[in-house]
């Protein structure tokens, strides 16, 4: 019977054991996309000269609901975390609202989405990237809209 306890063990540890390649770390990051925007006139980013603050941003889909952001202050850009359900057409809506101004502004933004499957995740990438209301180029990844 001694002999068996070995055996035993070993198979009760490979069995409880995963042979998954995958850590719980493992996480793709979420897609997202990087706005800058610019005054068309004096080129100048609208948060830099105080056209507008972080907090009168607002970033919404056509059916009403928030798309998640960050505001990034020492570059005063925007990080977008658009919906990746739909892989073609979609659109969302950054408004400026200065309302000490009296200023609004609306960017309409229409992109696709790719899906890439890894081994552990699936990765989403924002492609196709279209202001079409406003000029706008990509810039070392991050997208500058004149407004």
């Amino acid at each position: 019977m001694k002999k068996y306890i070995p055996f035993l063990l070993l198979t009760i540890t490979l069995l409880t054991s995963s042979c998954d390649k995958c850590n719980e770390g493992d996480k793709a990051t979420p897609a997202s996309i990087f706005v800058e925007i610019i005054d068309e006139t004096t080129l100048e980013n609208v948060f830099e000269n105080e056209s507008f603050t972080a907090a009168q941003i607002s970033v919404k889909d056509l059916e009403d609901e928030l798309i998640p952001f960050n505001f990034i202050p020492n570059n005063n850009l925007i990080q977008l975390f658009p919906n990746t359900e739909n892989p073609i057409g979609n659109t969302f809506i950054i408004t400026l609202n200065n309302e000490t101004t009296s200023t609004m502004e609306e960017i309409t933004i229409t992109h696709d989405v790719s899906a890439t499957n890894e081994e552990c995740y699936t990765t989403y990438k924002i492609e196709n990237v279209q202001v079409p209301n406003n000029s706008s180029e990509l810039v070392n990844g991050i997208y500058v809209i004149k407004m």
